[in-house]
C-alpha cells in the first residue's frame, strides 16, 4: 500500500466534568437499550412479551448504540443556540480501560451530549458556538452544507486554544444526512481519528412525506449507522502517527459501538449510513448465510434519489453517506444477517517501478488491509436467542416508485469545462493541478464568478489510488464517468457510466486510478464579496499532506 518513493513525512471538559459524564453516560446506555427493545416490542403488536436484550454470539456482543438524550450520539434538536465545547475525556468504549476521545460536548437536560446527532429543518437557522478547550487549533466544518466562507469551518479560519467561534447561517440544503467535523490544516486526520465528528440530520417536507409513507419509526426502524475505524493499543488508547499514510484502524465501530448487534423484526428497516473513517474505503453489503441480501439505495450525500435502486453492495468512501432500505421479512426468525465490507481491488497503483517499503501494515497492527473483507455488525432477526419469543412476520414492504422530485443531471452543453488533475510526484507528494497546500498556502488556485455554472473534469493519474474528492460549500451532480475500472463500469445504471449513487446530489465523489469523472456545479449564491472554499481529497492523510487547494467565488 505504501512504498519508499511515496512516503513523505510532514509535519476538556475539566476533570470533574469528565467524571460527572461517565456515570450518567453508562446509565443512559442501559436506559437507551431498554427503550429500543421496548419500541421493537411495541412495533411487533406486543406479541413479544419479553423485551430482554437477546443474546448474541461472539464477536457481536455489544448492543448497537442508539441516539438518545445524553452521552455519545445524543440527539439534539437545533431549536435554539447551542454551545459545543471541543474537549477531551474518557469513555467506556471497549472492554477494559476507558478510552480517551476528543469530542464535541454540550450540556443536555439529562447530562452531557457527546458528539451529538444534531437535527434541524431546511430553512431554519443553525446557531452553534464552538468553545475550543483543546491544546491546539480546531474548527467545526459543516460537511455538505451550502455556506459562506466564515461559516464553512475550514482551516482558512482556525479557532485557537481558549478561543471561540459562532457559526450562524440558514440551512438551505435539502433533507439528508450531513455531518460536522474538525478541519484544521495539517491536523484533520489526527483530530478525527481521536473523535471530533458527529452527524447532522436535515429534514424537509419531501422527507417527511416519504417517512410517513414508509411508516418506519425513527430510532427503532430508521437508524443512523456512523462507521469508523480506530487504531487502538492494548490499553484501549487511540493511536495516531502524524505524517503516516492512509491511517486505518484495527477496531471497527458503528455508532461508537465495537462488534455491535441489533435485534430487528422480519420487516423493512431504513439505515442512514456515514463513513467517517480517516482513509478506509468500504464496500458495504448485507449477507445472510454467505449470500447477498439485496437492498434498496434511496439516498446519497445530498438526500433522496428520484427512485430506489436495488443493489447487492455499494462502495462508500470516507465522507460519503448513503440512505438504504433493507427488508428482513424473507429471513427466518432466529437467523442472523451481517453488515460486511466485501473484498475489492484497492487499486493502490502508487509506484510501478520503485522499491516497496517494509510491510506497510506494520504501523497498523491488527488492521484489515485496504480492500480486505471484514464484518461490521450483526442483525438478529426476530430474536437470536432460543428463549426470545418470535413476533409475527410482516408482509414484504412496498416501496414507492418515486422517492422525490429530484431532476435528472443538467444538460451541460455550453458550460465552461475546468480540468482538475490528481497526481503524485516522485517524492510522494499529492497534487491537485500541480498545486499542494504546503507550497501554495491559501492562495486560490482559480476564481469563479458568482452565478456561473461549470463542469469540472477530474482526471486521476493511473499511477495513483482512489481519491474521494470533496468540494466545500457547493453540492454537485455527477454527469459522466469514463475510463472506469471494470468493477465501477459494471455498476452503471444510467447514461455516461453513472452508478446509482451518482444519480443524486453529492459533495464527495471517488475518482479511481485512470478514471475521468465530470461533475456539474452551479455557483449561484445569495452572497456578495469574495468567499474562499476548499477542494481536497477526503483521505485525511492525503489532505493533511497537502492534497487540498482553495478556490474563490467572487462578484
Amino acid at each position: 500500500m505504501v512504498n519508499t518513493n511515496r512516503r513523505k513525512w510532514v509535519l476538556g471538559l475539566s476533570a470533574a466534568a469528565a467524571a460527572a459524564v461517565a456515570l450518567p453516560y453508562a446509565l443512559s446506555q442501559r436506559a437507551r437499550r431498554s427503550s429500543h427493545a421496548a419500541h421493537v416490542d411495541a412495533d411487533a403488536d406486543a406479541q413479544a412479551a419479553d423485551a430482554a436484550t437477546p443474546s448474541a454470539p461472539a464477536p457481536f456482543r455489544q448492543p448497537l448504540r442508539i441516539p438518545g438524550a445524553t452521552g455519545l450520539l445524543a440527539e439534539t434538536r437545533l431549536s435554539a443556540p447551542l454551545v459545543l465545547a471541543a474537549t477531551e475525556a474518557a469513555f467506556p468504549i471497549f472492554d477494559g480501560a476507558p478510552t480517551r476521545i476528543w469530542h464535541y460536548a454540550h450540556a443536555a437536560s439529562a447530562g452531557v451530549g457527546i458528539n451529538p446527532l444534531l437535527r434541524i429543518d431546511r430553512g431554519e437557522e443553525l446557531d452553534v458556538s464552538l468553545d475550543n478547550r483543546l491544546g491546539e487549533d480546531t474548527t467545526i466544518h459543516w460537511h455538505g452544507l451550502s455556506v459562506d466562507e466564515a461559516n464553512d469551518g475550514s482551516g482558512l479560519r482556525p479557532v485557537a486554544p481558549g478561543a471561540g467561534k459562532r457559526y450562524r447561517f440558514r440551512v438551505a440544503d435539502r433533507a439528508g444526512l450531513y455531518w460536522y467535523h474538525a478541519h484544521p490544516h495539517g491536523r484533520t486526520g489526527a483530530q478525527l481519528q481521536h473523535g471530533l465528528a458527529g452527524l447532522l440530520r436535515v429534514d424537509d417536507d419531501e422527507e417527511r412525506a416519504l417517512a410517513a409513507s414508509l411508516g418506519l419509526p425513527w430510532g427503532v426502524r430508521d437508524l443512523p449507522l456512523m462507521i469508523s475505524d480506530k487504531q487502538v493499543d492494548a490499553d484501549n488508547a487511540i493511536v495516531y502517527r502524524q505524517g503516516a499514510d492512509d491511517w486505518i484502524g484495527n477496531r471497527l465501530l458503528v455508532n461508537w459501538t465495537p462488534e455491535p448487534f441489533l435485534d430487528v423484526l422480519q420487516a423493512l428497516y431504513r439505515f442512514r449510513i456515514a463513513n467517517v473513517a480517516n482513509a478506509r474505503m468500504l464496500r458495504l453489503a448485507f449477507e445472510h448465510r454467505g449470500q447477498s441480501l439485496p437492498f434498496h439505495l434511496i439516498g446519497s450525500d445530498g438526500g433522496l434519489l428520484a427512485r430506489p435502486w436495488t443493489v447487492d453492495d455499494v462502495f462508500l468512501a470516507p465522507a460519503q453517506r448513503i440512505d438504504v432500505l433493507v427488508d428482513f421479512s424473507a429471513v427466518a426468525a432466529g437467523e442472523r444477517v451481517l453488515l460486511r465490507s466485501l473484498e475489492y481491488l484497492a487499486m493502490e497503483n502508487e509506484d510501478e517501478s520503485g522499491a516497496f517499503a517494509p510491510d506497510p501494515m506494520g504501523e497498523h497492527p491488527g488492521a484489515a488491509a485496504m480492500g480486505e473483507a471484514f464484518d461490521l455488525m450483526q442483525f438478529c432477526i426476530a430474536g437470536c436467542s432460543e428463549t426470545t419469543p418470535k413476533p409475527a412476520k410482516r408482509p414484504p414492504a412496498k416501496l414507492p416508485e418515486r422517492l422525490s422530485d429530484l431532476a435528472p443531471p443538467p444538460d451541460t452543453a455550453g458550460w465552461a469545462v475546468r480540468p482538475i488533475r490528481l497526481s503524485m510526484n516522485q517524492e510522494g507528494s499529492w497534487f491537485i493541478n500541480d498545486w499542494n497546500m504546503h507550497t501554495v498556502g491559501h492562495e486560490p488556485m482559480f476564481r469563479i464568478k458568482r452565478g456561473s455554472r461549470e463542469v469540472w473534469e477530474i482526471r486521476n493519474n493511473m499511477t495513483s489510488m482512489p481519491h474521494p474528492i470533496h468540494v466545500h460549500g457547493f453540492r454537485f451532480r455527477v454527469v459522466s464517468r469514463s475510463i472506469s475500472p471494470p468493477d465501477i463500469r459494471g455498476r452503471a445504471v444510467a447514461a455516461h457510466g453513472l452508478n446509482p449513487q451518482d444519480t443524486g446530489w453529492n459533495d464527495t465523489v471517488v475518482i479511481w486510478p485512470g478514471e475521468i469523472v465530470r461533475i456539474a456545479i452551479d455557483f449561484a449564491q445569495q452572497l456578495s464579496g469574495t468567499h474562499r472554499y476548499m477542494i481536497h481529497c477526503h483521505n485525511l492523510e492525503h489532505e493533511d499532506m497537502g492534497m487540498m487547494v482553495a478556490f474563490a467565488v467572487t462578484d
